[in-house]
């Protein structure tokens, strides 16, 4: 089975990545955020991964986030995804208690704390026993996302979240072990043959983080996860980096992400960023397009590539205070 699966993995594939909707209700999936993601799993989407979700005993980034149980409702939302053609998947995720994130698109710093600072203080009072606890949480939820028919399990390690700190030594004294952790919950993935893919940051947006970040994607990328979505930019820091729209930033993903897909031409990459440089078909065999705010403003996007994101901006929610996703042209 797994031979089979890796000799899918080289095909071409296109994903609707994670976003957290808000269509929650009690912190499930309401009918609303069934057929947001029935909408747009045809046309050959390989899989549709549904957002920021959080573990058990962890915490949302915000008082909109779904958390994984053994409600029938995510029976219903994977199965919803499935009947329409493409492989339901499911990110993992938790921040920490009283987490806040910014409004604003760039961290004001004026009468304010560094970022960076905030990250390291959130995991001051964690122990190496926290840690564990932690990653017991995950299996977990892994646990649940498998019961309720999710085929594809993302982690959610990028963005300045919980998982993103815990692995990267220039934010946690446990480092290391979260490091071994991950990398044997890889293990135990491939050897229940569940597809999974670990988002990443390949920069934060701090210069004195980044300088050394090279080292951590290395290690990152002998992990056996089955894919590496490939994101850019902490939250709490420089949101543009996460939802880039000047061509100089899209560009600038583009080639950092092809630079690193052809460093590692074993390793499966998934691309993202809204960049018409994706569909270029001379990009790497190993990397795989990654879509999310064009199937957010056209579910059929796949389809007809001409009406996707304008950048109205409107998607941002939780930035303009708002409890769910809109968009300006859906």
């Amino acid at each position: 089975m797994l031979n089979a699966m890796n000799k899918k993995t080289n095909e071409r594939k296109y994903f609707f990545l994670p976003v957290n909707t808000g269509y929650v209700d009690e912190g499930l999936p309401n009918d609303r955020c069934v057929k947001f993601y029935a909408d747009r799993s045809g046309h050959n989407l390989y899989c549709a991964i549904v957002g920021n979700v959080v573990i058990p005993n962890g915490f949302g980034s915000n008082d909109f986030c779904a958390k994984i149980s053994d409600s029938i409702s995510w029976q219903r939302l994977s199965k919803a995804i499935t009947i329409e053609g493409a492989r339901p998947g499911i990110q993992l995720s938790s921040a920490w208690e009283n987490y806040n994130g910014i409004k604003h698109f760039v961290a004001k710093y004026v009468n304010n704390p560094n970022p960076i600072t905030e990250y390291k203080a959130a995991l001051l009072d964690i122990s190496s026993i926290d840690v564990l606890k932690i990653f017991e949480n995950l299996r977990r939820g892994i646990e649940l996302s498998v019961r309720a028919g999710f085929k594809h399990i993302q982690i959610h390690a990028a963005h300045g979240y919980l998982f993103s700190l815990l692995i990267d030594e220039a934010f946690s004294p446990h480092s290391e072990l979260a490091l071994d952790n991950l990398n044997r919950l890889a293990e135990e993935l491939v050897i229940e043959g569940i597809e999974s893919s670990l988002r990443i940051s390949l920069i934060t947006g701090d210069q004195s983080v980044d300088e050394n970040r090279l080292k951590l994607i290395d290690v990152i990328f002998t992990f056996p996860f089955s894919f590496f979505d490939v994101s850019f930019g902490f939250y709490n820091i420089n949101k543009y980096l996460i939802y880039p729209t000047s061509e100089m930033l899209l560009a600038s993903r583009l080639d950092l992400t092809l630079d690193l897909a052809k460093r590692f031409p074993n390793k499966q990459v998934i691309l993202s960023g809204k960049s018409n440089g994706a569909w270029n078909p001379l990009i790497p065999n190993n990397v795989h397009i990654g879509i999310c705010r064009d199937l957010i403003a056209n579910p059929n996007f796949l389809r007809d590539r001409a009406m996707g994101c304008i950048d109205c901006m409107k998607c941002h929610y939780y930035s303009r205070g708002e409890s769910q996703l809109t968009c300006g042209r859906w």
